[in-house]
């Protein structure tokens, strides 16, 4: 049997169960089929994980094609100008996908093709984490007490032998040449990415044995720093599927069962976002609490551009936004200040940020940017109180006391003290002058402090909390 097995965010051959049934069933022809939508940082991370997924398959005597066409037409085709007998793929949870996928899949089973779906993406598919009554569960710590219940499966074999397909090159619906794409910027970029992120499923592997072997353990105590290494830093290779969270959620309860339970409760937090995006797909552009649809965002456009490129003149969350932009990836700790400093300080509608953030991260998954923004706006399941605003200074004291994360990526406010470095707007002249630092030229005032900020936010918010 011809199988075209379709690939989407799942750039591996280790635990791939549509590619390891199909190698069981019949002959593959793996096809990456590019969505629309994509962030420009994940385009980029996508490419250079396609060339590295294409050599591995090239190894084993196969090709890797790629189609610029939505993946409808890709198949129809695809049938057309070569003869398939079979559609193999992993399910997506992205809303649009998940439809777009069902009733092209309906389409094709009713032509006499062979369908098969499998689940590579979750730790369980949606439907095996209800509650009783078939209910999904908004609350996590509930969620992950049933959770931890429940057997994950197995993962399948690594693809090491198969056989493999050739198109003649009278088929022109599909390319081996990945370039077809054009997932590559015009504009070069891409240096902070590829200095910091190797790219490619070995990468993976290697980074999260290392993090498992040597690391976890301490993973509970060093995770809120930013300035060590104190996280897997897997989320990118999660989200392009070069990694197999099922594959991690096992290599850690096997390798380091005493110590792992906190990373483990990050891996099924991961589980619960999915949840939510399964069960609650509008919330990728509406708040999950209806009483939220009211909400007075003041939206000031200057202010949304400040925060976009680290010029709030606030230094925690300045360093984080520049860090965005830079390496295409951002520490959790102050992922939270900077999502709470956005929508709760300056009072700007939380689609802006996920929309921000889905642009420059190159860990841009849809399910926890999305259940991430709801979470820090007050607004999502389980999500922080209204009345939770972030300190960026108590933040920084607490998680960067040497202002090491903030030297990095703030360089103009490296001779501050410690103290100053914080909250510069506080320092005295003196020190100001001394460090070389012009508040206003070198580095600007605060758009908001975050006393005015949250004495604001506590405003807005108790409308909502009134209904």
């Amino acid at each position: 049997m011809k199988i075209a097995v379709l690939l989407r965010n799942d750039l591996r051959l280790h635990d791939h169960p549509a590619l390891s049934q199909a190698k069981l069933d019949g002959e593959i022809l793996p096809i990456y089929v590019v969505e629309n939508n994509l962030g420009a940082a994940f385009k980029y991370w996508t490419h250079r994980n396609l060339e590295s997924l294409q050599e591995s398959i090239r190894k084993l005597g196969g090709e890797l094609y790629v189609s610029n066409s939505p993946l409808p037409e890709t198949v129809k085709a695809l049938q057309k100008e070569y003869a398939i007998d079979a559609i193999y793929f992993n399910r997506s949870y992205h809303p649009e996908q998940r439809l777009r996928d069902e009733e092209f899949a309906k389409h094709i089973f009713d032509e006499g093709f062979v369908v098969k779906t499998f689940e590579g993406t979750m730790l369980l598919p949606p439907w095996e984490s209800l509650k009783e009554n078939g209910e999904p569960y908004k609350v996590f710590t509930p969620f992950y007490n049933h959770f931890r219940t429940k057997a994950v499966p197995l993962v399948v074999p690594h693809i090491r032998d198969a056989k493999f397909l050739k198109v003649p090159e009278s088929v022109t619906s599909i390319s081996a040449d990945i370039n077809v794409l054009q997932l590559v910027p015009i504009f070069d970029w891409t240096d902070g990415i590829d200095e910091n992120w190797p790219a490619g499923e070995e990468a993976a592997i290697e980074l999260v044995k290392t993090f498992i072997d040597e690391d976890v353990a301490a993973y509970k105590i060093k995770r809120d720093f930013p300035a060590i290494s104190g996280t897997s830093r897997i989320s990118p290779y999660l989200a392009i599927g070069a990694l197999s969270v099922r594959s991690v959620y096992h290599y850690a309860l096997k390798m380091q069962p005493d110590v792992s339970e906190a990373f483990i409760r990050q891996l099924v937090w991961r589980e619960f976002a999915y949840q939510m995006l399964v069960h609650f797909p509008h919330t990728v552009n509406k708040p999950l609490n209806k009483n939220f649809s009211n909400f007075p965002w003041l939206n000031n456009e200057e202010h949304y551009q400040k925060w976009c490129y680290g010029q709030t003149g606030i230094p925690l969350i300045d360093a984080g936004m520049r860090e965005l932009w830079s390496t295409g990836y951002m520490h959790n700790r102050v992922r939270m200040n900077v999502a709470s400093y956005l929508t709760k300080h300056l009072l700007v509608d939380f689609t802006k940020g996920m929309s921000w953030f889905w642009d420059t991260l190159i860990d841009c998954d849809i399910a926890n940017n999305t259940f991430g923004w709801q979470w820090a706006s007050g607004s999502g399941a389980d999500a922080a109180p209204y009345f939770r605003i972030f300190n960026p200074y108590l933040q920084s004291a607490k998680f960067d006391g040497e202002a090491l994360y903030i030297r990095k990526w703030i360089p103009e406010l490296r001779h501050l003290s410690d103290k100053d470095i914080m909250e510069p707007d506080q320092a005295s002249e003196d020190s100001l002058k001394e460090a070389g630092v012009v508040l206003g030229d070198t580095y600007p005032y605060p758009v908001v402090t975050h006393k005015a900020g949250r004495t604001r936010a506590l405003l807005a918010y108790g409308e909502i909390k009134k209904g």
